[in-house]
């Protein structure tokens, strides 16, 4: 198929309709395929596009699934790195009634710059339980990166344990050093914890992600690193999610999440603390 120029664009649309019409002219630019041609590119791809499905996606009616768009964009040639399909199903799907009208010079820089940094949302929870599982059914490269991360690590045992079963997978865990007598310090009194308590649970965690290895499994490696966290992140591959800490000792407070895709300015920060943070680490 050919692939379409890029002069779509799918953060100008305002409504489910606007946005529809701009699923419609990404198809027509790439040749018109059929619906049967899509749902057959879906099936060598392991992604399904049902006729049915594409239709009322096209037809703009409701807004489809982020998967179905995603899949059907990229199946007319739009590349994997325009995150603006994903930008654009998010703001949409978390203002459907958005009017039309058209956007202020400050906010047309303001979504430019959004594209920019890689943003894919900004909110004070973390994703949905569904994102998360599509999420980790994709990742090749899971890191994460907590002070012990007890309660992401529960929610999530499963989906941890069929990615630690797969040869061609790897997952790094960085956590809090309990040997350092400072960092215990800094983050026991952060957490509202002992020190002993602290250190009981980042020893727990290290010990939970040190029993998914299995015999032929995924690459499973868990760091100490000492010295204060000012946020946790996990990166799946080519997206980031991260989160502040909160100075509150109320464990409820809302905090700032951010979930960030490459390229982008925000994820490359997050890819070069990475890079620090392995450094700064020892494996235990």
């Amino acid at each position: 198929m050919t692939s379409p120029t890029n002069d779509i664009d799918p953060l100008d649309a305002n409504t489910v309709a606007e946005f529809a019409e701009c699923l419609r002219a990404v198809r027509l630019r790439a040749g018109n395929p059929s619906y049967r041609t899509l749902q057959q590119w879906g099936e060598r791809n392991k992604i399904p596009l049902p006729r049915s499905t594409v239709q009322d996606a096209l037809a703009g009616r409701r807004l489809p699934r982020k998967s179905l768009v995603l899949a059907l964009v990229r199946a007319c040639g739009i590349p994997d790195s325009d995150r603006r399909w994903e930008i654009a199903w998010t703001r949409l799907a978390d203002h459907p009634t958005t009017p039309a009208r058209p956007l202020t010079q400050l906010q047309q820089d303001l979504t430019r710059d959004f594209a920019d940094a890689g943003l894919l949302r900004i909110g004070s929870t973390y994703l949905g339980e569904m994102e998360w599982k599509q999420l980790f059914a994709e990742v090749t490269e899971l890191d994460i990166v907590v002070a012990y991360g007890q309660t992401w690590r529960n929610m999530h045992a499963r989906e941890l344990t069929l990615v630690a079963a797969r040869p061609d997978r790897r997952i790094r865990v960085f956590l809090a050093d309990p040997d350092d007598e400072l960092t215990v310090t800094v983050l026991a009194d952060r957490f509202s914890a002992t020190h002993d308590e602290l250190r009981s649970r980042i020893t727990a965690t290290r010990r939970a992600y040190e029993t998914l290895r299995r015999p032929n499994g995924a690459q499973i490696e868990v760091y100490y690193r000492p010295g204060d966290r000012v946020f946790s992140f996990y990166r799946f591959d080519d997206v980031a999610v991260a989160g502040l800490y909160s100075h509150s000792r109320t464990r409820g407070a809302a905090v700032p999440v951010f979930v960030c895709a490459r390229p982008g300015e925000l994820y490359e920060f997050i890819q070069d603390e990475l890079a620090v943070i392995l450094d700064q680490s020892r494996l235990t």
